[in-house]
């Protein structure tokens, strides 16, 4: 789950490149500087600490700001791999496959040769760490209010020490995570090593929307109960697993199809996924970051519009192109996009009900109370219908032809673009 979070968010990580000159009165080139230390044998903590001597002689500095909270960004990542890393947790066949074969990186990083023993806490622990190193970087984020603020960036390059071995190498850098989760455009390292992009003040409320995306997955992990599955089936990611049934964890796996996972082990993870809610207000808390992205994602696009520029854009508006490879925003894609936050925002409002996919029609659900009075979680009945039983309202539904509005706008690439718009 965490890793599928991260992949989403990924696209976010840079390294920087020619600055434009700080706001704050600073040297122009402290950017470079700082992301130069955080290259070959340096660090990322390395870059943070450059940026932080900085910004204690030029609180002004609106770039030097955005590019501390680029790499806390980046920071969150690597300590979340390793943490990932330290445990087996890229072990199995299949997800080495992903890893090794799509990313391009070698073995040695990918799969752990003595993983560590992870307890449930200790799989609660990651989850608190890296939410907690989210959140900061959105509280940094919000500081940088100047609408001038822009940071040049080389895509792609930036090394991360993924496997804790105190080395970020060249098998470690980003640009082969980028090959896995985007097929249009798939760097090798002399694309990514001229591939740069201007970001701007729109950007900032771009990747504080992500955090506030990453926020509300981690929160609603942490709001339900996982351990049973944990123990019955978290040997699946982890495999030394501290679990009652260790018994499991033996090299006998008649249903291994050449992927290292046990096909009973994964429907067993499906099973599983019914959880007690023990953190009520966490939940609260995940609607209450999902509604802040889409106010982000709103003021992003007020920032998108009003540029004149054509600089290398991140997301281009309707009259920009796109520094990425054959990706473009027209405007009805834009309006399409504007439609949909509208609707999803009716929704976790509970102004809205989102139409009952059994039934006869005349009842919807009431999202809004999900989050607010769900006591359980099963993935099953969910799918199945008879969960959302106590949250069937009559009222107002989603308007409609918004999904086949997106649908068009997007050429049916509707969740493509997401991971792109956030």
């Amino acid at each position: 789950m965490l890793r599928s979070a991260f992949i989403a968010a990924v696209l976010a990580l840079l390294v920087l490149d020619s600055p434009s000159p700080a706001h704050g009165g600073g040297q122009p080139d402290v950017i470079e500087r700082a992301f130069t230390a955080g290259h070959g044998d340096g660090s990322l903590a390395a870059a943070q600490s450059a940026l932080d001597a900085h910004l204690r002689e030029n609180p002004l500095d609106e770039d030097a700001r955005f590019a501390h909270a680029i790499v806390m960004f980046l920071r969150s990542g690597e300590r979340l791999s390793q943490s990932l890393y330290r445990h087996g947790g890229f072990n199995t066949v299949a997800l080495a496959g992903i890893m090794t074969g799509l990313g391009g990186v070698n073995q040695g990083v990918a799969a752990n040769p003595d993983p560590r023993p992870i307890t449930h806490e200790q799989f609660e622990a990651i989850v608190h760490a890296w939410l907690d190193d989210v959140a900061t970087v959105e509280r940094t984020l919000a500081d940088v209010r100047g609408d001038s603020v822009k940071v040049r960036a080389r895509l792609g390059l930036v090394r991360f020490d993924l496997n804790a071995d105190g080395v970020a190498a060249e098998d470690e850098e980003l640009w082969r995570l980028f090959r896995i989760v985007q097929d249009a455009f798939r760097p090798g390292r002399e694309s990514a090593a001229e591939f740069v992009i201007a970001f701007d003040r729109g950007d900032v409320d771009w990747l504080r929307g992500y955090c506030r995306i990453c926020m509300a997955f981690g929160e609603a992990v942490l709001a339900h109960d996982t351990r049973d599955l944990f123990e019955r089936a978290g040997h699946v990611f982890f495999p030394a697993t501290v679990t009652p049934y260790e018994f499991l964890k033996g090299p006998r796996r008649p249903f291994d199809f050449e992927t290292g996972i046990d096909a009973t082990d994964v429907i067993a993870f499906v099973h599983l996924l019914s959880f007690e809610v023990k953190d009520a207000a966490r939940l609260e808390s995940a609607r209450s970051h999902l509604l802040a992205a889409i106010g982000h994602s709103r003021d992003m696009w007020r920032h998108f519009d009003a540029e004149t520029d054509n600089d290398r854009e991140w997301i281009p508006n309707p009259r920009q192109t796109s520094a990425i490879p054959n990706a473009r925003v027209d405007a009805e894609m834009r309006e399409a996009w504007l439609l949909g936050l509208d609707e999803v925002e009716a929704l976790l409002q509970g102004r809205r009900l989102l139409r009952f996919w059994r039934g006869d029609g005349s009842r919807g659900i009431n999202v809004r109370r999900v989050f607010a009075e769900q006591r359980r979680f099963d993935l099953v009945l969910w799918v199945q219908g008879s969960a959302a039983g106590p949250y069937l309202e009559e009222g107002e539904y989603t308007a409609d032809g918004t999904w086949d509005r997106m649908v068009r706008a997007f050429e049916g690439q509707v969740f493509r673009h997401a991971w792109w718009f956030n």
